[in-house]
Order: structure tokens, then sequence, then C-alpha cells
């Protein structure tokens, strides 16, 4: 009876795989019904007599009400000194107050309806939004028109923008993936090409509040806004708020230049970037892209997807499933509306595959030219695009906002369906045809990122041509100090030096420090909020220091010796050789350390320069410029007038919100093995609080272990 069990079991399963096998052969062959007709909902638009274009869309399924702006400027429109200029003045509209309202008072005014209001500007358009409950549409549409028509940019809130965007770009070269595609867009458009450049310390430092008055005055006309509304309203009393706000908003007469046009010659070209902290490659091959509104740009949308655009695709079946080079590979002949797109096919790889790499796309980019495409890569070519088609219609937002672009450009409002219906009748031919004459691979520019040592060949052995190296080194700001250095100002400089020492303990006991050891914690101030963190730091003179920063449970150090040094990696968390431009950093940062200055003062290996007196922290200071033998400025400090204690210490250096001018100052003071020194200290950029430390711990020539400066583990 058992057995006879077994077997019934051992028989139904059976059946059941054959029935799997079945389904699963008729889920292959199932026929889908053509998808029902999309019903575009009616956009109704209507223009102001100040040129002002309005776009309305009403949506009754939530009590809600939704603006979206669009401003006919951009970044492109910023000079060149002064990149960053637009994007400024989108931020601080919003956070920097209007005539009527504190940029504080808008957010407590917001928040108290559960309301947003923001603004921006990108590359080729400004923009504003709106979300707000429909009872208080009022509301969120006087301040809408205020922070359009009258903002007043204050000064503090200019300065946090600025804050934020210097501490981007000193982080610009953390990342493999984004020094890539910052460094493609150049070698495609051109560095100085507004569709390239990026902002620097020096363009940021050169705006003005004045500047940003200025931008807006020029560009923020009725007759350059479009608006798009959609949400919970009626037409008629909608019409009348929007004129109460912007009817007599005056139109301007001063046109928009408009965007610059792409002057690309191609030719083919090796880029190399050295990136010696990472173990993989990232990879670009490609040229210039095209235009949405080009004749075959239904065929580049096939031709994308079997190229480089799904899982199915020829790049990711070679290079990864096949070839197992890459994890990340992709590819597109970009385009858009205003300006050519860029085409690229991008591959991470280890290190030790990076030419083989290489060699694979250009394999397969090539034979985009040569193979047709196969009945099953057209059926994926096509659904990858039509399958998702639906998705371009699943929000108010995306409609409205899509036509009011449209608009803005002169496309016919059923570009999009006039574009699905092109896809759907693009051929193999077709695709062939559309690479053939699109794709140059007589003309491909490669840019490679990555630690060239541990490439399998080197670059330039390679076969692929000649290869220019790229310097990604961020420009420094800092601004060149008209320091005399005569006979008087140094005899000056010695004798306020020798003060200084004496007023914080003498030479003597200055002589006996050969280490410092100090605990403490230090509150960082960042635009999202104070964070603390908790320190410990030894400097054993003249070259060797350790530092270890706890935060939310994860220890982060910097070690330097002399000639070496390691650092925890941000993105990973791993500890790694310091590269030579983080060891030349840490030798600029120990210059600064007062201990070390004043243990010289007697025979100094620099140069103490009396540079004029001023105020500091409210206290009346002489100042001591320490400088190089060779005249350049290391540091300055503030010493107080009547007691040549320290009040401040600047330089020019890199704190967590970016680089520029650093000041410290010296506000608690402790008394250590015979010396004066500060255990309080507040760190400034650029007149903006970046930090504060407070030591609990100080001990001058601890015990310290033998192996501290070693790798810590």
């Amino acid at each position: 009876m058992k057995k006879q069990y077994i077997k019934f079991i051992f028989a139904a399963l059976i059946v059941l795989a054959l029935g799997s096998m079945s389904i699963a052969q008729d889920v292959e062959n199932i026929q889908f019904p053509k998808l029902n007709k999309l019903n575009i909902p009616d956009v109704q638009k209507i223009t102001l007599k100040n040129g002002m274009r309005l776009y309305l869309l009403k949506d009754k399924s939530l009590p809600v009400i939704n603006v979206s702006v669009r401003v006919n400027c951009g970044e492109y429109l910023s000079p060149a000194e002064k990149i960053g200029l637009a994007s400024i003045t989108g931020t601080v509209m919003r956070t920097g107050g209007t005539s009527k309202w504190t940029g504080d008072d808008l957010d407590e005014a917001l928040e108290s309806v559960g309301g947003s209001v923001e603004t921006s500007i990108g590359l080729t358009s400004g923009n504003a939004t709106v979300n707000i409950l429909s009872e208080y549409t009022d509301l969120g549409l006087e301040i809408l028109a205020e922070v359009l028509r009258r903002p007043v940019f204050e000064e503090d809130k200019i300065e946090l923008a600025k804050v934020g965007i210097r501490s981007g770009i000193s982080r610009r070269n953390d990342n493999p993936q984004s020094i890539t595609f910052r460094e493609w867009s150049k070698l495609i458009y051109g560095s100085e090409s507004v569709y390239a450049r990026h902002t620097e310390y020096a363009t940021i430092d050169a705006i003005e509040k004045d500047d940003l008055i200025a931008f807006h005055k020029t560009y923020f006309q009725p007759q350059n806004i479009q608006m798009a509304v959609w949400g919970d309203f009626n037409k008629k009393d909608l019409l009348k708020k929007i004129r109460k706000y912007f009817g007599d908003w005056k139109k301007g007469d001063q046109p928009v230049p408009p965007l610059p046009k792409v002057d690309y010659k191609f030719e083919e070209g090796v880029y190399y970037v050295n990136k010696t902290d990472v173990n993989q490659t990232n990879i670009v091959i490609g040229h210039i892209g095209g235009l949405l509104t080009d004749d075959d740009y239904a065929d580049r949308i096939v031709m994308n997807n079997i190229f480089g655009g799904s899982f199915a695709s020829r790049l990711f079946s070679s290079i990864r499933s096949r070839e197992g080079l890459a994890y990340a590979v992709s590819g597109s002949y970009t385009s858009h509306i205003s300006y050519p797109g860029i085409f690229y096919a991008f591959a991470s790889t280890k290190s030790e595959t990076t030419v083989k790499t290489v060699k694979e796309i250009i394999k397969e980019l090539k034979r985009m030219q040569t193979d047709a495409p196969s009945d099953d890569e057209m059926r994926m070519g096509k659904d990858g695009y039509l399958n998702s088609f639906v998705f371009n219609f699943d929000s108010k937002s995306e409609v409205v906002n899509r036509l009011m672009n449209y608009d803005f450009y002169g496309l016919p409002d059923d570009f999009l369906s006039n574009e699905k219906e092109n896809v759907e009748k693009v051929t193999a031919e077709d695709v062939i045809a559309a690479a053939n004459r699109n794709l140059r691979p007589d003309a491909l520019k490669i840019l490679v990122v990555g630690k060239g040592e541990d490439f399998e060949m080197p670059i330039d052995q390679a076969g692929l041509g000649t290869v220019t190296n790229i310097d990604i080194t961020i420009p420094t700001a800092e601004e060149e100090i008209d320091l005399v250095i005569t006979e008087e100002t140094l005899n000056q400089g010695k004798e306020l030096l020798d003060k200084a020492v004496a007023a914080s303990g003498g030479l003597d006991n200055y002589k006996k420090v050969n280490a410092v050891s100090t605990k403490g914690t230090m509150t960082i101030s960042t635009p999202g909020g104070d964070f603390e963190v908790q320190i410990a730091n030894v400097e054993q003179y003249p070259g060797n220091s350790w530092t270890k920063i706890n935060f939310m449970g994860r220890e982060i150090f910097d070690v330097t010796t002399e000639g070496s040094g390691w650092e925890t990696d941000q993105r990973t968390g791993q500890v790694v050789d310091k590269s030579e431009e983080s060891l030349l950093k840490s030798e600029k940062s120990r210059n600064h350390d007062q201990i070390k200055i004043f243990r010289e003062a007697d025979s100094p290996s620099y140069q103490a320069v009396y540079s004029g007196s001023g105020t500091e922290n409210g206290v009346e200071v002489d100042y001591l410029t320490i400088a190089d033998t060779d005249g350049g400025t290391v540091c300055t400090f503030g010493i107080n007038k009547a007691s040549h204690v320290l009040v401040s210490k600047s330089f020019w250096g890199e704190t967590s919100m970016g680089e520029g001018k650093v000041t410290v100052y010296f506000d608690e003071f402790k008394e250590v093995a015979g010396l004066t020194l500060p255990i309080v200290m507040t760190k400034n950029l650029n007149g903006q609080k970046v930090s504060m430390s407070s030591l609990s711990e100080f001990e001058i020539n601890p015990t310290i272990s033998e192996d501290i400066f070693n790798k810590p583990e």
C-alpha cells in the first residue's frame, strides 16, 4: 500500500511538472490584445495681456492645487567668470525672502498649512512649484507671486547657498563615475561650453548680491513665464486670483538670448584620468548625439534599446553576460529638444580588464552597423519603449508639464503620440540604416578613468590611439596677499612673535614639547543642522600625525608619517593609502600648527612678518603673518594688542563646507605644562561658522604607542 502511494505521488509530480512546462509554453505564445486608446486630458491654454501663458487642467480627485512654472532663462546665461549665478539666484529667490516676508516667514507660513513653494534654475530653464490644499490657493499664489516678482536676496542666504556649492566642489572628485561623466561632457561639448562647464571656487566667490538682483530683473518678466496649474479649482475663480497677483506685472521688451549652437568636430581621441584610489575603471566611448526632432529619432529609440538600453541588449549580453567584464554596462544615443545630446557606451570594469573592455565595446558598436537585428531583438527594442509608453500619462503633472515644454519649443501637442506611431513602424532595416547614419566608429572619443598602473597593459600601448592626460585638480580660489616683506616688517614681526610666545608660556616650555595628545568634541555646522563627533589627535613633532573621529559608531582615521599616510575612504569606509594630493594637504595643515611655529621662534624655517592691525572677534589685534622662505603666506595670527594672547588664526584651506578663507577663533585657554593653550576653538569659512571644537583632555609629551602611526587595522 505504501509503495503504491509513493508511486502515485511520483506520478502526480511528473504530471505537475509537465503541466507547468505546457503552461510556460502557452505563456510564450499568448496573444495580447492591443492596448486601449489613451484618453489624454484636455489642457486649456490662456495668455494674459502681459504675455504670461497659462495651462489649466482640472483634477477633482484630491482637494489640492499644484502649480509648475517655467521661466525662459538658465545657467547658460551666467557669465563665464560667474558660473553658478543663475543657480544661486534660483535658490535664494525662495530662501532669501521677499519684500513682504523673510525666508523664515515663508517657511512658517507654508508649514502651518502643509504647503510648499520651491524655486530653482537649471541649465536651460528656471522653475517654480507650488503644492498646497485648494482652500489655501490664495496664499499659495500670493507667495509664488512674491517669490517670482519681489525677491530681496538676503545676504546670509546667499552665503549659505555658496557654502553648499563650495562643499560640492571640494568633493567633486570623490566619485569616479561623477568624474567620468563630467569630463565626458567637456570632451563632447568643449570645456568652456555652457553645456559642460561647471562652478569653481573663483566663480562662486565672484558672485555678489547685485548680480542676483540684475539677473532676476533681466529675465523674470511675464512674457518669459509659463504657468501650469492642475488640481481642484474653479476656472473662473482661479483666473481671477492669477490676475490679482500677476496681472499688473508689466511686460518687458528685452529678448532672452538663445541657447548657443554646438560646434562639434568628429575626430578620434583617447583620454585618461589617473585615479589612484580605485580598483575599477570607468570607461565611456562615443561622440555627439542628436535632437528629438530629427527625422530618424524613432529609429534611434529602437537602436538604443538593442544596443545598450536593457538587460537583453547587445552590450549587456556581450560585456557582462558572455565576457563577464563588467557589472554595470549601458549605451545610448541621447537626444535633446534644444541642443544635441551625446552618444555614449559606458562600462565599469576591474582595472585588469580595462583595455579588453574598451575593445569589446567598440566591437559591439561596429556590429550595430553590419548585423541586422533579429526578430527577438526587434521585439525587445520596440517593447522596451511601447510597454512603458503609458507611464508618460500616469500623472496630471507629467501631462501638463510636457505640454508646456512642447509649447515653448513650438512642438505640436501630439508630438509624443506621433513618436509612438513612428516607433511602431520601425523595421530592422531602419535600425541598421540609423546606425550607419548616426554612429561613427571611425571618430570615437574614448575616456578612461582609473588606476593605470593596474591595467593589463599601459593604455598608450593598447593600439587605441594617442593618449591625452586630463588633469582634474580642483583650482584654488586663494587670493594673492600683497604681503610687504622688508627689514622693518620682519623686525616688527619677530618682535610680535616673541611677545606672543612669551605671553603663552615662553620659548623654553615650547622647546620641551615633542608631542601633544588631545581628546574632545567637535560640533559641525551644516545647512541641515549641527551634529557632534568625538575626536582624538596625536601630533609628534616634526612630522607625525594621528587623528581618529568617532561618528555614529563609525571610526574615521587620518594618519600621516614622514612621506606616507593612510585615511578612511568616505565612500567605502576602508582605510586606504593617502594620495600625493592628500599628503600635500596634510603637510600644509601641519604648517599652520601654532605649537610647531612657536617651537621654532628662535631659529624659524619661516618668515615672521608684521602685516598690520585690525579687529577680530571684537578684539583689537596686530597681525603676524607666517610666510615661507619664498614669501608665500602660510597663515596669519591675530594677536591681542594689549595682552599679546592669540585671538585668531586665518589661512586658505579646505573644510567640510568647501575651500576658502578659514578663520579660527580661540575662545578659551588652559594651562598645560607651563603653556597657555586654546581648548575651545570656533572655525569659520568665509565668515560662515563651520565647527566648534572643545578639548576635554590636553597632554604634553604623552606616552605614545609604538604602532600608532602604522596603518590602522
